[in-house]
């Protein structure tokens, strides 16, 4: 088990030119942020966000569980499919080459290089299978798949 249970394993990011609270009003999931293009994202950052954008949890899952962080991703794209591709409408409309605009789902997922396997042997690769199914479902949407590795860190 890992120090990640406060984290979010898997996200839902979104950036564009669009109206994230306009959106957010009619969807059918939340966002934990949203911000909108000329705002500061932090009140302590003096960066001004040039695009408007979204955040949500899609599994919370630990990061060494990455079967269950695919499995809740497609539940979530399965649930939430008709808002989703009313936000790529919308992505699409304020940017139709997409040039400025992505959305993505990122997996946390632990970094098991160098730890042991269940027979006591060394990993020295690491491979995380995403099924054609979440990619179908992902892709239909606009929505790129990313894998971001964490170091391992004990409880």
């Amino acid at each position: 088990m890992t120090a990640y249970r406060d984290k979010v394993s898997c996200i839902l990011r979104v950036c564009g030119l669009f109206d994230p609270t306009a959106f957010l009003s009619r969807a059918s999931f939340t966002a934990h942020d949203h911000w909108h293009a000329g705002s500061r994202r932090k009140s302590f950052s003096p960066h001004v966000q040039p695009l408007s954008g979204l955040l949500a949890r899609v599994s919370c899952a630990d990061f060494d569980e990455p079967d269950v962080q695919i499995s809740e991703a497609i539940s979530f794209l399965q649930a939430h499919t008709d808002s989703l591709s009313i936000l790529q409408q919308l992505l699409t409309e304020g940017d139709p080459t997409w040039a400025d605009s992505w959305m993505e789902l990122d997996f946390g997922i632990e970094d098991r290089v160098g730890t042991l396997d269940s027979a006591g042997k060394e990993i020295v690769h690491q491979a995380d299978h995403l099924p054609a199914s979440l990619a179908r479902l992902a892709g239909n949407l606009g929505i790129g798949l990313t894998i971001s590795r964490y170091p391992r860190t004990e409880e």
